[in-house]
C-alpha cells in the first residue's frame, strides 16, 4: 500500500526531466516505484481502466462533495468521449484518457505530470475543480492510502469509511415516459434499455450532458437533464396550457377546476 501524501510529493524531484525520457505514464509509475509499488501498464488509458476496476473514478467536484477534498496522490486524468482511445478499448464505454498526472494538493500548482506540450515533467494548475481542456477526472486507486483531511500529511490516514458513498439519482421526465439508457453518450448510440420514470439509478460518472449510470445490473449512459439528484427539488408537475383569445378572468376560472394546470389566456 502506497502513502498518498508521499506519492503526491515524490514527483517534484523529477521536475524538468525531458518527456522523451519519461512520458506521463512512466512518470506516474516511477513515482509509485519510489514509494515502494511497481506497476507497468500500457499508457494512460490502461491506467484509467485499472483505477476504474480497482478503485473509483470521479469528477473533481464529486470528489470534493463526497470526500471533502481531492487528496494528495490522487491520479488526475484528461478524459473525453472523442474516440481517441486505442482500438482495443473501443466499445467498452469508458472513453479516452489521454493524459495522467498526480494531485499535489496545496504544494505548488496542485498537479504534476510529464507533459508532451511542455516537453518535460512540469507542474500544472489544479485547485480541486474541473479545468476545461485539462484535468477533469480524479482516480482513487485501492493500492494508495489517501489522507482526506486536506492537511497534506498532517491527518490520521484513512477516514472511517474511505470509499465514497454511492451517488444515486431519480429518473425524471416531465411527460412521465421512460428514459433511454444508451451504450454510449450519444443519441445515435444503441439502446441498452428504457428506464421508467421515478426509478432510482446509481451514477457511476457525472457529466454536464451525459451521466454513466447503473440500473438493475445494466450499465449505460443517460442524458443528465433526465436525472434528479438528492439536492435537487422535484418539479411540481404543473404545466401550462395557453388558450388563444381567453381572457384573464376566464383563465383563472378554468384553472380552479384543473389541479396542477396553469391556464393562460391571450386576451385582455
Amino acid at each position: 500500500m502506497v502513502n498518498g501524501n508521499e506519492l503526491g510529493n515524490v514527483g517534484f524531484k523529477y521536475l524538468g526531466v525531458p518527456y522523451s525520457q519519461m512520458d506521463c505514464q512512466a512518470f506516474v509509475e516511477k513515482c509509485l516505484s519510489d514509494c515502494g509499488l511497481k506497476k507497468d501498464l500500457a499508457g494512460s488509458n490502461a491506467w484509467y481502466r485499472e483505477v476504474y476496476q480497482h478503485g473509483v473514478i470521479l469528477t473533481p467536484e464529486e470528489c470534493v462533495r463526497q470526500l471533502g477534498t481531492v487528496p494528495d496522490g490522487a491520479f488526475l486524468f484528461i478524459h473525453a468521449y472523442d474516440g481517441g482511445e486505442p482500438a482495443k478499448y473501443h466499445g467498452d464505454g469508458l472513453g479516452n484518457a489521454s493524459h495522467i498526472g498526480l494531485c499535489t494538493g496545496s504544494r505548488g500548482e496542485g498537479a504534476i505530470a510529464s507533459s508532451a506540450s511542455r516537453g518535460c515533467v512540469a507542474e500544472s494548475k489544479f485547485k480541486n475543480k474541473t479545468i476545461n481542456g485539462g484535468w477533469n477526472m480524479v482516480g482513487l486507486w485501492n493500492q494508495v492510502e489517501y489522507d482526506y483531511s486536506g492537511t497534506g500529511g498532517g491527518g490520521s490516514g484513512q477516514p472511517d469509511d474511505p470509499q465514497p458513498e454511492k451517488e444515486t439519482a431519480i429518473v425524471w421526465a416531465e411527460n412521465g415516459k421512460d428514459v433511454n439508457l444508451r451504450k454510449k453518450p450519444s443519441r445515435l448510440s444503441a439502446l441498452v434499455d428504457r428506464v421508467p420514470c421515478e426509478e432510482e439509478v446509481e451514477v457511476l460518472e457525472f457529466g454536464s450532458d451525459w451521466c454513466r449510470v447503473k440500473w438493475k445490473n445494466k450499465t449505460g449512459y443517460m442524458m443528465t437533464k433526465f436525472l434528479l439528484f438528492p439536492d435537487e427539488d422535484r418539479p411540481d408537475g404543473k404545466y401550462t396550457v395557453i388558450i388563444p383569445h381567453l381572457t384573464l378572468d376566464e383563465a383563472e376560472e378554468l384553472a380552479e377546476k384543473y389541479d396542477g394546470v396553469e391556464i393562460k389566456g391571450e386576451g385582455e
